[in-house]
């Protein structure tokens, strides 16, 4: 018998006689002298780790473990520094992130000035009445902390078509508002708002919603990418997120094209990082459509469904709808109206943001798709659409039961203490992001104010309640602090430990997890999240063979010292992916 099966088999419960065999055959990775930070349910901490055939074999002392090594054994020195479950990062775009700089470099917009310049440059080298889009730009994390006006998109650029793009928010100038035909009369579209001033009528430029954005049919970010630029790119950013640590993603909008990547990659062994799958759906329509769209997921191959298909390197996540607007750009669901003021640009005493799906229908899909095994999740950025999302699980549960299905809340900036009595009813978890908190509350809290800011990202009292999961929603560029989002897990570690804003602004601190919450917080709870729990997110004998070795202690260094974690060796299923000396 293979070794990599002998061991599959063993540890799946076989008997005692074909253990007693394992035991007597060396491993293939031994990683000693080190301080193992299982994150098991104890908290355990060992000196050495076994692997063998991609799993783990042993842990316990060096004098122990160290009795597997064989003439083939690779044998790693930690000397005496500190081993980790790999992390898990619970929301990135793969494709869109990994593909968005292909035709240049995106810069990192941090004032309007920025914005400026870059529009200037490229209508330097652009034709006229050719679209410029700059490309996901909140106005939170500007210097001005609000949207560029209009007037001030005409004066940088007179003669070219420009959307300042936002998510599902943006604004245009003139030229693209007389593109698209945009006028005082054209009608809101479905789920989107055409924003007028209230004194003449005329539309101000800002446009609410995706439907109304997609009214001025400008093009998209990193579009163009053909098959192999597009397998090519997210390999190297894979590498990337190896190179701090990263042994796991869940990709949460994936479609069918980007599933196939991902196989493609696994096929020919190029995978570094494992990825879970979150599948893109279309909410509209009716039962029928929405029965047929669901069945059709899978495909005749069944590896794009439902949810736990697949095998340790691609598997399939929950499907992914899109709830309401943006946090970040004023068009979250609320429940009471977002302030007037120019932030966002809101002249309205009477918004509270945008829902994108309505009740029945969310109830609708939620039930066909629960019903055929399929976990859920949702974008749900404001606290109003997650009271809509709860009431919708509640009523699906009604009909049967969904905690074992473990349908989650992305984003959920919002929590409420009557949600989380909710969530934990219904055993519903999330997918939060860290970084926010550090790139956007001072800008949130200035606009909202410290009542309502009080449950913004409350990690501390979520996991009192159920289980939350760390992501960095990574959606352009490469660069791991400068990207939209920023994906560094030491950031968003450090994040949830000090509540610090880029403003320097501490936000309740009482909601500060604790170092060994932190860690969880991107090993064990995202593999919850993701219905992998057995397979990854702590170091136990049976499970993958993911760990990474760092310079330092993160439970005990000092908390800013975090934030340069240096990782000096990743390893996915025993095999070295990453490795940078010390």
């Amino acid at each position: 018998m293979k070794r990599s099966l002998l061991v599959v088999i063993i540890l799946a419960g076989c008997g005692t006689g074909e253990y007693r065999q394992l035991k007597k055959m060396p491993a293939d990775l031994i990683v000693h002298h080190a301080k193992i930070i299982t994150v098991d349910r104890y908290d355990s901490v060992r000196e050495a780790i076994a692997i063998q055939g991609g799993r783990i074999v042993e842990l316990g002392s060096d004098e122990e473990v160290l009795r597997r090594a064989g003439p083939r054994t690779q044998i790693i020195d930690a000397d005496g520094r500190a081993v980790l479950p790999g992390l898990y990062d619970s929301h990135v775009h793969l494709v869109g992130s990994s593909t968005s700089e292909i035709g240049a470099p995106l810069p990192e917009f941090r004032s309007l000035k920025d914005v400026s310049e870059f529009i200037r440059e490229k209508a330097a080298t652009t034709p006229e009445g050719t679209w410029i889009v700059v490309p996901y730009a909140f106005p939170t994390r500007l210097k001005e902390a609000r949207f560029p006006t209009r007037e001030e998109l005409d004066q940088v650029a007179p003669s070219h078509p420009v959307l300042y793009h936002a998510g599902p928010a943006g604004v245009a100038n003139s030229v693209a508002l007389r593109k698209a035909g945009i006028t005082r009369d054209t009608p809101n579209p479905a789920h989107g708002i055409v924003v007028r001033d209230p004194s003449t009528g005329e539309p101000t430029g800002m446009l609410r919603g995706s439907s109304a954005t997609a009214l001025l049919q400008a093009p998209g970010v990193g579009g163009g990418a053909t098959p192999a630029e597009r397998r090519r790119a997210v390999k190297m950013l894979l590498a990337l997120y190896n190179s701090e640590g990263i042994t796991s993603v869940a990709d949460r909008n994936a479609d069918r094209s980007a599933v196939d990547t991902f196989l493609d990659l696994e096929k020919s062994g190029e995978l570094t990082c494992r990825i879970n799958a979150a599948r893109s759906f279309n909410s509209s329509g009716t039962r029928e459509e929405i029965i047929r769209r669901i069945e059709e997921l899978p495909g005749p191959d069944r590896r794009g469904g439902p949810t736990g298909a697949g095998d340790d390197w691609v598997r399939i996540g929950p499907i992914k709808l899109f709830l309401d607007g943006g946090m970040l750009n004023g068009s979250a669901y609320m429940r009471e109206p977002w302030p007037k003021g120019e932030t966002y640009q809101i002249v309205e005493s009477d918004y509270r943001g945008l829902l994108f799906i309505e009740p029945r229908q969310l109830e609708l899909v939620l039930e066909e798709a629960g019903r055929r095994g399929w976990q859920m999740t949702a974008h749900t950025a404001g606290e109003g659409a997650m009271d809509a999302l709860l009431d919708a699980y509640e009523a699906v549960d009604r009909r049967f039961p969904i905690k074992d299905l473990r349908f989650c809340i992305t984003h959920a900036n919002f929590p409420s203490a009557r949600n989380l009595e909710r969530c934990k009813k219904l055993g519903v978890v999330a997918d939060v992001q860290p970084a926010w908190l550090w790139k956007d509350g001072t800008t949130l809290s200035r606009v909202l104010g410290a009542e309502r800011m009080r449950w913004f990202q409350p990690y501390k009292t979520w996991m009192k309640y159920t289980t939350i999961g760390g992501g960095s929603d990574h959606m352009i560029r490469t660069d791991s602090i400068k990207s939209t989002n920023p994906w560094n897990p030491w950031l968003a570690i450090w994040c949830t430990l000090t509540r610090i804003t880029e403003g320097g602004k501490v936000l309740t601190p009482e909601e500060r997890l604790t170092r060994q919450q932190a860690i969880r917080l991107y090993t064990i709870n995202n593999a919850y999240l993701c219905h992998e729990e057995d397979l990854k997110g702590s170091l136990e004998v049976g499970k993958l063979g993911d760990l990474i070795l760092v310079d330092r202690d993160p439970l005990t260094c000092a908390i800013p010292d975090l934030l340069d974690t240096t990782v000096l060796r990743t390893v996915v299923g025993g095999r070295v992916v990453y490795s940078r000396e010390p």
